[in-house]
């Protein structure tokens, strides 16, 4: 079943099929030609894998990042990275990635985070000197922090697929995602140079700095209270997405007053719609995991690296390769529930925690967000900065590969990511 799964879905992706709609019908397909099952088993395969408790925080936590995005969040927390590091040499780069780590905890997408930052940072970056292939390279290839920094939508996906601690793996991904941020400012400040990217004249003085914190300090909350709140024990990943949902309806409706009360129902049924895609392509693939499982083809995996002899090291290399061609080819959310069941038996056969494997699959394929042919980050970017797709993807070839020697780091040095998750679980 499995080559034939395969090659159908191969066929539906060449012709253009969306990738649900055509990993659907590859399973209809592959159990049909096998006969060792009935086909009812599709649509039963596809409802229990939606039938999840932990799976309703996705929904929460998207409709809480579209009602904070209607507000000047966004706004707030750049004036306070720019208070805070716009006078550092490349200053409105930092600004970026900063505001990327910071949306980050708001958003839990990397899409969200490239429209929100991108459509404030690179306008103001090219004003500054910054040319639009430059603004656009550093916020695409910063946006992957916002599926790092709690909470994470592609977090809570994995863990519900391999029924992992949802609570254990947005810590896992805070660090990560920090680092992260802070290599590419690295990065920023070494091509600065290169390139006379200009700072402000001065540092921000102390009272500026007080009132861009003081504006921001709310929306810097959020993400504190769901973390905390999770990690404490009060509340479940789900119920913390309640949490958020409350507080940025508050904060937006009645705080800062950004939008009137009659926009609610169209943020509602834009949050529906985005919820109903992650959702069914979930439900569709789930059957083709159930497939891959039947077929026993995670063991077969661990046994081929066992006869060839793969120590961790070229294990790990070998799936860090794999998955970041899957991350060009397919979109995050399919990639993460098909390969997550495949794959996370030939780590653990050689040492490797699933929570630490859980960061490496979102930073994988979130690096897969940016790069051609399926970038979602990359084609949103070019549009926001009005640039060649081809000219973006090359002028961000230098950040990307910070965010590979980044990735590197978490994979060869687990502490990076379980150090956190060690202390509260």
């Amino acid at each position: 079943m499995i080559l034939t799964l395969a090659l159908v879905f191969l066929i539906t992706l060449v012709i253009g099929v969306p990738i649900a709609f055509g990993m659907g019908f590859a399973t209809v397909v592959a159990i049909f030609l096998d006969g060792s099952f009935p086909l009812e088993i599709v649509p039963h395969k596809m409802v229990n894998a939606v039938n999840s408790f932990p799976l309703v925080a996705v929904p929460l936590f998207i409709l809480a990042g579209a009602l904070a995005g209607e507000t000047s969040i966004a706004g707030r927390l750049v004036r306070f990275a720019d208070a805070l590091l716009g006078h550092v040499r490349g200053g409105l780069g930092h600004v970026n990635v900063a505001s990327s780590i910071f949306f980050g905890g708001i958003s839990g997408s990397a899409v969200a985070d490239t429209a929100a930052i991108g459509s404030l940072m690179i306008p103001a970056m090219e004003k500054q000197g910054y040319s639009r292939r430059d603004a656009g390279a550093i916020t695409i290839c910063s946006s992957p922090i916002g599926i790092l920094i709690p909470p994470s939508i592609p977090m809570v996906l994995y863990g519900v697929t391999v029924s992992s601690s949802i609570g254990a793996l947005f810590l896992a991904g805070l660090v990560p995602g920090v680092l992260t941020g802070v290599m590419l400012m690295g990065a920023v400040y070494a091509m600065s140079r290169k390139k006379g990217w200009p700072q402000r004249a001065q540092r921000a003085p102390l009272p500026e700095l007080w009132k861009a914190f003081r504006e921001a300090i709310l929306s810097l909350l959020l993400p504190v209270f769901l973390l905390g709140a999770i990690i404490t024990g009060l509340t479940t990943a789900t119920e913390a997405g309640v949490i958020g949902v409350v507080y940025a309806f508050i904060l937006g409706g009645f705080v800062y007053k950004d939008y009137p009360l009659r926009d609610f129902f169209r943020i509602f049924v834009d949050s529906a719609i985005n919820t109903a895609i992650p959702v069914f392509v979930l439900s569709a693939t789930s059957v083709a995991a159930w497939i891959v499982a039947v077929e026993q083809f995670p063991q077969e995996l661990v046994g081929f690296f066992q006869d060839m002899e793969f120590g961790k090291i070229m294990v790990l290399l070998t799936i860090n390769v794999f998955l970041l061609f899957v991350g060009m080819v397919m979109d995050l959310v399919p990639a993460l529930i098909l390969f997550a069941p495949i794959l996370l038996p030939v780590v653990q056969a050689v040492g490797v925690d699933p929570i630490q494997f859980g960061v490496i699959m979102v930073m994988n394929l979130g690096i897969g967000l940016v790069t051609p042919p399926v970038g979602n980050c990359l084609y949103l970017g070019a549009v926001i900065a009005k640039v060649d797709l081809l000219a973006l993807a090359r002028a961000s070839l230098p950040f990307l590969v910070v965010n590979l020697i980044t990735l590197l780091l978490v994979t060869y040095l687990p502490q990076i990511s379980l150090f956190l998750p060690s202390l509260f679980y």
